[in-house]
């Protein structure tokens, strides 16, 4: 099986899309697989769309933007739609049969906030001729590359892997996930909270500013 993974990360190789990518590559050593994934570059040139159109399974996966997918990758879904058209007249509406799989994830807590932007890619799959054949949400997803060092089966990333793993098992018997699936790492949302406004406070300190910076409403008296 020929399977395209397309990293939708404007952050590339150094990316929780990335880390998902690799999850599901290692729990599919049978498949062939081949990864776009630096979309600025990639989207300039023929050679993606032609990666996609020559894979059997297409695997999208990409950090969540406002409930969304981000613009970079839109643009280049919006060319392989094109080109599927193409395809479909140039065969007298005949298509190719391809599945399009999803793991999509985000700095949200709950690995259900990713829903609407999944629910986007199977309208995207039945417009042009893609078979939805499901996707994944993961929560809590800055944890990807920071737990990767940790076995599968640790506590916090077990959620995780299980749902990635579902979803590897899906690809390689190329067969649809009963639905989607929404997972989170292990740990419980207070602690998660508290994890993420320490990076907030350290990150600040970083760009030369006070922790009470955070709270600065510059356009607040223009409301």
């Amino acid at each position: 099986m020929r399977i395209t993974a397309i990293n939708g990360s404007p952050k590339g190789d150094n990316s929780n899309s990335m880390e998902m990518i690799s999850m599901l590559r290692s729990a599919t050593p049978k498949a062939e697989w081949k990864v776009v994934s630096s979309i600025r570059e990639w989207r300039k040139e023929g050679d993606a769309v032609e990666a996609l159109l020559d894979a059997d399974a297409i695997v999208v996966a990409f950090p969540l933007y406002v409930d969304g997918l981000p613009s970079s990758l839109m643009a280049l879904l919006e060319r392989l739609g094109e080109a599927l058209g193409g395809e479909a007249a140039a065969s007298a509406g005949r298509r190719r049969k391809r599945r399009l799989y999803a793991a999509a994830n985000c700095g949200f807590y709950e690995g259900g906030q990713n829903g609407v932007a999944l629910e986007i890619l199977a309208n995207f799959a039945a417009s042009c001729g893609l078979e939805w054949s499901g996707g994944i949400g993961i929560g809590t997803g800055e944890m990807l590359s920071e737990t990767k060092s940790a076995p599968p089966e640790f506590f916090m990333r077990k959620p995780v892997t299980g749902a990635a793993y579902a979803l590897a098992s899906a690809i390689a018997d190329g067969r649809s996930l009963e639905g989607s699936l929404f997972a989170q790492h292990g740990i419980p949302r207070w602690l998660f909270k508290a994890m993420g406004e320490a990076g907030w406070r350290r990150w600040i300190r970083v760009n030369g500013k006070k922790a009470r910076d955070l709270d600065a409403r510059p356009l607040g008296r223009l409301a």
